[in-house]
C-alpha cells in the first residue's frame, strides 16, 4: 500500500522527497518485525524514516486495510499506473503522456497499443525507444513474481562459474538482494572486472538459459530467462570495484543513509568514488572495506545493510560481528531413510564427518507424522546403530528426534522416550489454523517441556505459500529465553524460518539460536548456509548460536534445562 501511494504521488506531481519518504518507509517495514507488534508497543516511530505522519498512516492501513489518502489518490488515477512506471523505458513524463493522450493506464493497455501501432511517431517514443519498451515489458513481467533465494542463488552461482570459465572475467560477485540474503529476489545482479569487457558481455548474452537479451552495451547487459527472471551484468574498472560493489549490493535504504551521513562529513558517496567537496579530490576504492574505512566506519556485512539501525550501531561501536558459516561446529536437524530422508543413516553420518563437523544430530520424525515417523522401539534400535556407525567415521552423532508438538502443546513421545534422547527438536506440523492465543499457549508449553532443546522452524512458514501461523511472538521469545530453549533458523530454502526480522527481535530477549540444514539428502547439508545468511541479517553472533559451541557446551545446555525444569517442578 505504501508503494502504491508513492507511485500515485509521483504521478500526481507531488514533490520527490515526499513520495520517496513512502518508498523508504516501505523498505524499512520489509526488514522490521511484524507491524501489529510495533503498533501495539508504540515503536513505529523508532524505525528509520518513519515520522508521526507516516506512523499514523501505517497504523491506519494495518487496522483498516486501506488509507484515506490512498483512496483520494486512487480516485484521481488508476492504481494500475504503477505497472506502467515499473516498465524500464517508461518514465513519469512518458507515462503521463500515455495516460492523458491515449488513456493507457495499465500494462495490458500498453501492450495493446504497441501491437496496434498506436504509439508509432509519438514524441519521446521513437523506433528504438519502442523496442526498448517491449524489452522493458519482458523485464517487468519477470519482476512481478519474485524468485525464492533457494532458486536464485544456485542459478547465480552457475552463471558466475560460466563467466569465470571464459577466462576474461575477474572479481566475479553476485550483488543486490542475493548477496544480502533476501528471502526472495526480484532479479539477479552480477559484477566483475575485466580488461576485455566486450568479450565478457558477449559470453554473458550467450548463456544457455537466456531467452531474450534485454540490453547489451559496452560494460553492462541484461538477459531474461524463461519464467521471467532478469539477470544484469556490469563489468567494472578495477580501481572503483569496491565503490561499485558496495553501491550495487545496497540496500537502497542503507545507501541513502550512508550518503546522508557522508554529506554531513563534507563528502559525496557514489558508485564512482568518494568525493571530498572541499578539495574536489575523488577517492576510489579497490575493496568495500576501503569504502567504509574512508568514511571512518567499520565494515558492515552485506546481509546487515538493511537500513534498520546498522549505521547508528557502527558509529556507536556496538555493531556485532555476525556469525559465519565457518564458525558452525555441527548441525542438529537432518533426516535419513529412517523417516523421510533420501539417503541412508550411514551416508548422512559420513557426509557430516566429511564436512568437518565435530558433532551433528539425526533428527528423524516422531510417530505423529504417520508412516514416516519412528516409533519408540525403533528409536532405541537406531541408537545402537548410530553408535556403531559414528565410531567408523569419527564424528559424534547425537541421538535426536524432530518430535511433533501436538495442538495442546504436549509432545509425540512420552517422557521416558524423550529422556533417552541426547536432544529434542520440537516442531509444529499440524493444526496450523489454531487461534492466536491457542497457538501461543501451544508453543510456550513446548518451550516449558524440560526435554525440548530446540523449537524447529518456529513460525511454520513456507516462503512461497504460507506466511506462518498466528501467535504472540514476544511471548514465545520470552518463554524460550526464560526456559533455555533454542529457536531454530531452518535453512531449508522453502522455510528460512525463523525469519530474520523476527530472529533479531528474539535476540533482544536473549534467545539462543540453532542454525540447521533440515537436510533430507546429503547434498542438502549445504542448506545450512541459508540459515547462516538469515542469522547474519538478524545480527546474530557466534556466541548466540548453540551449534557454534563445543560439544561439551551443547550437552551442558541440554542438561541445564532439564535440571532447571526438575528444580521448578519440586
Amino acid at each position: 500500500m505504501l508503494g502504491a501511494i508513492r507511485t500515485l504521488m509521483e504521478f500526481a506531481g507531488e514533490p520527490f522527497y515526499k513520495s520517496m519518504a513512502y518508498e523508504r518507509a516501505a523498505e524499512t517495514l520489509e526488514n522490521a518485525p511484524p507491524v501489529a507488534g510495533l503498533i501495539a508497543a508504540g515503536e513505529l516511530e523508532k524505525l528509520p524514516g518513519i515520522g508521526k505522519t507516516l506512523a499514523a498512516r501505517i497504523a491506519e492501513i494495518a487496522t483498516t486495510g486501506s488509507s484515506a489518502y490512498y483512496e483520494e489518490l486512487a480516485a484521481r488515477y488508476p492504481p494500475s499506473l504503477a505497472e506502467l512506471l515499473a516498465v524500464p523505458g517508461i518514465g513519469i513524463k512518458t507515462a503521463q503522456v500515455l495516460f492523458r493522450d491515449f488513456g493507457i493506464a495499465s500494462l495490458a493497455d500498453l501492450e495493446r497499443a504497441l501491437d496496434a501501432g498506436t504509439l508509432v511517431g509519438v514524441a519521446r517514443l521513437g523506433t528504438k525507444s519502442l523496442e526498448n519498451v517491449r524489452r522493458g515489458i519482458l523485464a517487468y513481467k519477470g519482476r512481478t513474481t519474485r524468485t525464492p533465494l533457494g532458486r536464485a542463488l544456485p542459478l547465480a552461482q552457475r552463471l558466475t562459474a560460466y563467466l569465470a570459465a571464459g577466462g576474461q572475467a575477474a572479481d566475479l560477485a553476485c550483488v543486490g538482494s542475493v548477496r544480502r540474503a533476501e528471502v526472495t529476489v526480484g532479479d539477479i545482479d552480477i559484477v566483475c572486472t575485466s580488461s576485455e569487457p566486450g568479450d565478457v558481455i558477449a559470453r554473458f548474452v550467450r548463456f544457455e538459459d537466456a531467452r531474450a537479451v534485454l540490453a547489451e552495451g559496452v560494460t553492462k547487459a541484461s538477459i531474461w530467462l524463461e519464467g521471467g527472471l532478469q539477470i544484469d551484468l556490469r563489468v567494472l574498472p578495477q580501481d572503483v570495484y569496491g565503490n561499485l560493489l558496495q553501491h550495487f549490493t545496497g540496500s537502497r535504504e542503507h545507501n541513502i543513509q550512508l550518503r546522508e551521513y557522508a554529506v554531513r562529513k563534507g563528502l559525496r558517496v557514489s558508485e564512482n568514488g568518494i568525493l571530498d567537496v572541499a578539495t574536489g579530490v575523488n577517492r576510489t576504492c579497490r575493496t568495500e572495506e576501503e569504502v567504509y574505512a574512508a568514511l571512518d566506519l567499520p565494515y558492515i556485512a552485506p546481509e546487515m545493510r538493511l537500513g534498520v539501525g546498522e549505521l547508528d550501531a557502527a558509529l556507536a561501536g556496538t555493531l556485532p560481528a555476525p556469525v559465519t558459516l565457518e564458525e558452525l561446529r555441527g548441525d542438529f536437524h537432518m533426516h535419513s531413510t529412517w523417516s523421510d530422508g533420501r539417503d541412508s543413516l550411514e551416508d548422512m553420518i559420513a557426509a557430516a564427518a566429511a564436512r568437518g563437523y565435530a558433532y551433528h544430530a539425526i533428527s528423524e520424525h516422531s510417530p505423529g507424522r504417520g508412516h514416516i515417523g519412528v516409533g519408540a522401539d525403533r528409536l532405541r534400535t537406531r541408537r545402537a546403530l548410530v553408535r556403531e556407525i559414528e565410531a567408523k567415521y569419527g564424528v559424534r552423532t547425537l541421538c535426536s528426534s524432530e518430535v511433533d508438538i501436538r495442538s495442546d502443546g504436549t509432545l509425540d513421545y512420552d517422557d521416558a522416550t524423550l529422556a533417552d534422547l541426547d536432544l529434542v527438536v520440537a516442531s509444529v506440523h499440524s493444526a496450523m489454523n489454531l487461534s492466536h492465543d491457542a497457538m501461543t499457549a501451544r508453543l510456550i508449553r513446548a518451550c516449558e517441556n524440560p526435554y525440548v532443546t530446540i523449537i524447529g522452524h518456529p513460525t511454520g512458514r513456507n516462503v512461497e505459500t504460507f506466511g506462518g501461523y498466528d501467535f504472540d511472538h514476544d511471548a514465545v521469545f520470552e518463554a524460550a529465553a526464560r526456559t533455555g530453549t533454542a529457536l531454530e533458523i531452518d535453512g531449508q530454502p522453502k522455510r528460512l524460518d525463523l525469519p530474520s526480522a523476527m530472529a533479531r527481535r528474539a535476540r533482544d530477549f536473549g534467545v539462543t539460536f540453532s542454525l540447521d540444514s533440515d537436510a533430507h539428502a546429503v547434498e542438502q547439508l549445504d542448506n545450512v548456509a541459508y540459515a547462516v545468511g538469515q542469522a547474519r541479517r538478524a545480527w546474530i553472533t557466534r556466541d548466540e548460536v548453540l551449534n557454534a559451541r563445543p560439544l561439551e557446551d551443547v550437552l551442558s545446555f541440554v542438561a541445564a534445562k532439564r535440571k532447571r525444569s526438575a528444580r521448578a517442578a519440586e
